[in-house]
């Protein structure tokens, strides 16, 4: 039975405070190596083991009370320390940060053998975990982001430990439960080729074009033209961009809204699976807000996890989309609805059966048209997809399944 892909909450465990080190594994495992060595010098009387147990001795004591000392030295120092995540990155650029001493020490007070370093914890609601540990004193300026998502943050650490490694001390720093980096889907080259229906827009469908070439026969490109309407043979003559004048304008200013369904059928997807099909769905998303912007239309996103419409830029929108993850069936879960006269465009993973998911009730509770694409990049999932798209058709609902395998974007990002 595969796990669900339930999003689970950033870490509920307690926030680290004490200032009394802890011995690590190796820490325990030459503690033991003390005791065993003043038994067995004890018992046969030998000076060398009591000696090599005296050693150890000492070390353990030196480490353990310099770390307790230097605890106390800085331990309102965490309160005073904050890292300011700078930039929105997408997967495998990095993410720059500033980092902040609100005491502007020049240097952190230690001592020989011991070190100080801060560690940055960032968490997905899906299980994503992104950390990175550097000097206070010497900050990186960047850490590398792997995994597109919405980062939050309970509490950094500030960790305080020996270099041979048999004690360590750790300070929690704790942060508001706010987004604290936004990870952004990857910039595909292209989008998926659909047809888009709507109440305002009409069916999509493809209008036969007169066939000749004569500039007095066509009119000029119009923000929100087909860009496969552009008579690109006139554009090579006169270097300006026409469009035949068989071709009905777009409306003077048509608006889209993308949603991305999250909803992982646990039936079909490992936790693992659901993220990276989730991530397809947000690039797919992604792309197509691209083209649409470069069209002239109006282009939202929303989500299950948005409790708002993001309009704007495409540099906002892919912040938008770094919320969505991977989760369950549950009844809180609702889409965004389009305004009258907003083409809806909902991108979704197949599912067994349609249930009572958000898509579901956001057809139920709509008149207005929709578009429903379930997007699977697995062949195994086929059958499920071609079946998932017949069951949630309906007069107002327009559902089909596509396969991203075929797609070149998709053969370059594996």
């Amino acid at each position: 039975m595969r796990a669900s892909p339930v999003s689970k909450p950033v870490s509920e465990e307690k926030i680290p405070g004490d200032l009394i080190p802890v011995p690590t594994t190796l820490g325990v495992f030459i503690l033991l190596i003390t005791i065993l060595a003043f038994a067995a010098g004890r018992i046969r009387n030998e000076i060398a083991l009591i000696l090599i147990g005296g050693i150890f001795q000492a070390l353990l004591s030196y480490c353990f009370f310099t770390i307790f000392i230097l605890s106390w030295i800085h331990r309102n120092l965490p309160g005073s320390l904050e890292v300011k995540i700078l930039n929105q990155p997408s997967p495998g650029t990095p993410g720059e940060y500033l980092f902040i001493n609100k005491k502007k020490e020049k240097k952190i007070f230690r001592m020989p053998g011991i070190l100080i370093r801060y560690v940055l914890q960032l968490s997905t609601k899906d299980g994503q975990r992104l950390w990175h540990l550097f000097d206070p004193d010497f900050p990186d300026p960047a850490f590398p982001t792997k995994k597109r998502g919405a980062y939050y943050t309970k509490y950094d650490e500030f960790w305080i430990f020996d270099a041979p490694g048999f004690f360590k001390l750790t300070l929690g720093i704790p942060y508001k439960p706010i987004p604290r980096l936004l990870v952004t889907p990857k910039i595909l080259d292209s989008a998926l080729g659909i047809t888009i229906r709507s109440s305002g827009e009409g069916p999509g469908q493809e209008q036969p074009l007169p066939q000749n070439d004569s500039p007095l026969d066509q009119r000029p490109y119009i923000p929100g033209d087909d860009p496969r309407r552009i008579n690109w043979k006139l554009y090579g003559h006169l270097g300006d961009l026409f469009i035949k004048k068989g071709e009905p304008e777009p409306p003077p200013h048509t608006k889209r809204l993308i949603a991305v369904d999250s909803y992982a059928d646990p039936a079909l997807f490992t936790p693992e699976r659901a993220r990276e099909n989730v991530d397809l769905l947000c690039e797919q998303a992604l792309a197509l807000a691209a083209i649409w912007i470069n069209q002239g239309i109006d282009v939202g996103i929303g989500s299950c996890e948005s409790k708002s419409i993001t309009r704007g830029s495409l540099f906002e929108l892919a912040g938008a989309l770094a919320y969505p993850s991977a989760h369950a069936l549950g009844t809180e879960d609702e889409l965004p609805r389009p305004a009258p006269q907003e083409a809806l465009v909902i991108l979704a993973l197949p599912r067994l059966s349609p249930g009572s998911s958000a898509l579901v009730r956001l057809g139920q509770n709509s008149a207005q048209e929709m578009n429903a694409l379930f997007l699977y990049s697995d062949s195994a999932l086929t059958g499920p997809a071609q079946a998932c798209a017949e069951a949630h058709k309906s007069p107002n609902l327009h559902a089909q399944s596509i396969n991203l395998t075929a797609y070149p974007d998709f053969k370059k990002r594996v």
